[in-house]
């Protein structure tokens, strides 16, 4: 059960930490689709300076979401070992859990991130936040807009530590700090980042737009 009744952040607020965070790592060159726990950390870091979520923190785990495709697919994280979905360094995903509920910042970019063999159609730009669900290991990923999150507390903190030895990305994730503002405030469209040569470049904030939410 959800510890609030309403969401922690609204549409706006959700797409304006994705395009931050998505901007940042589309500089680095790095591939936004597999860079789910830069947008779990850097997301709940935000949360909790700019909106004052102090419960804001990002876990691993195995995840799936039925996305309502024409083909009912399930995006699915994790890998099978026998009946059961586990996760490891190679099989896992990251997200956000904030006073009863996920927030997964990953969601508009589910399209890309589906195989395209399966998917059956294109997958909207959707807002991910929902309560958590206690008994994830009953949840029926056939079902559409089922979803579950089964977090692995020694992946995260393996995953934790090796995010937090490499000062580069807490370097990225202050630079996304600065960057986020809170709506209604103006957000400026474009921030200053150096590259490794000490020159800064003008990087503008991910065009990406959201269409609703799941």
């Amino acid at each position: 059960m959800a510890k609030r009744a309403t969401p922690p952040i609204t549409l706006p607020e959700y797409e304006r930490l994705f395009r931050t965070i998505h901007a940042v790592v589309a500089n680095e060159k790095g591939d936004p689709t597999e860079a789910c726990l830069f947008f779990a950390v850097a997301g709940a870091y935000l949360l909790k300076r700019h909106h004052k979520l102090s419960s804001a923190c990002p876990l691993a785990g195995v995840a799936g979401y039925n996305l309502r495709t024409e083909t009912n697919f399930a995006l699915v994280f994790g890998k099978s070992e026998g009946d059961l979905l586990v996760a490891d360094a190679d099989h896992f995903h990251c997200w956000i859990e904030v006073d009863g509920w996920v927030v997964d910042l990953m969601a508009p970019l589910f399209d890309e991130m589906a195989p395209a063999d399966r998917k059956g159609s294109t997958i909207p730009r959707f807002m991910f936040q929902k309560p958590v669900i206690t008994e994830a290991n009953a949840v029926n990923l056939d079902t559409p807009g089922a979803y579950l999150h089964r977090p692995n507390d020694r992946l995260t903190t393996e995953l934790m530590k090796g995010f937090t030895d490499k000062p580069g990305y807490f370097d990225l994730v202050q630079i996304c700090d600065q960057w986020y503002a809170r709506p209604p405030k103006k957000i400026a469209q474009s921030i200053g980042i150096a590259d490794q040569t000490g020159e800064a470049k003008q990087v503008p904030l991910s065009m990406i737009r959201l269409e609703g939410a799941w």
